[in-house]
């Protein structure tokens, strides 16, 4: 079966918020020619999450207050891309800034889109091993966490139990677990 892309007959910017977010309605035409209308794209800036390890095997993960869900919860570290910013060097700065930690052993895990039916920007996640303190971390957006070094085996059962709702990170976990555990 030969999957067809739609097609865009109208888009129209409904909101925009530079450089956070835009949201654009759009009608579009399906292959069997349906049309749909309004159907709605969402663009976020796309952002790094990393998880840190350090030669003790510790993960370098932070509980934190998150207002977007209303809770605390634990959260690797992570931060929005800049305008034209390589991903990896923009991880590089992320650690170094949220955490203190840096690394000069970093693997990419993949770049995710977080939502297939309205886009919402992507994720680049990474994976950072021999993590070692470099710094005083320097988080100055908002971001009051306590930071934290945990065992493989906890922040999975923290996981587990619903302690770690961000999907970036509940993923990049998930996928790093099963890259240090092959």
């Amino acid at each position: 079966m030969e999957h067809l892309p739609w097609k865009v007959m109208r888009a129209e910017t409904v909101y925009d918020s530079p450089p956070y977010v835009r949201v654009e309605e759009q009608t579009v035409e399906l292959p069997d020619g349906r049309m749909i209308e309004p159907y709605y794209r969402i663009e976020l800036r796309s952002w790094v999450v990393m998880m840190a390890v350090t030669p003790e095997g510790r993960v370098v993960i932070a509980r934190q207050y998150r207002h977007g869900i209303g809770r605390v919860s634990l959260m690797l570290p992570g931060g929005l891309l800049e305008e034209g910013e390589d991903p990896l060097a923009a991880a590089r700065r992320e650690l170094l800034e949220e955490t203190g930690y840096a690394s000069e052993a970093w693997e990419s895990l993949g770049r995710f889109v977080p939502n297939s039916n309205y886009r919402c920007g992507e994720a680049h996640l990474y994976l950072a091993r021999q993590a070692q303190v470099q710094a005083t971390p320097n988080a100055d957006d908002l971001e009051e966490m306590e930071l934290l070094l945990l065992p493989l085996d906890v922040v999975l059962e923290e996981l587990r139990v619903g302690n770690v709702v961000s999907l970036s990170s509940v993923a990049l976990i998930s996928l790093a677990a099963a890259r240090l555990r092959s």
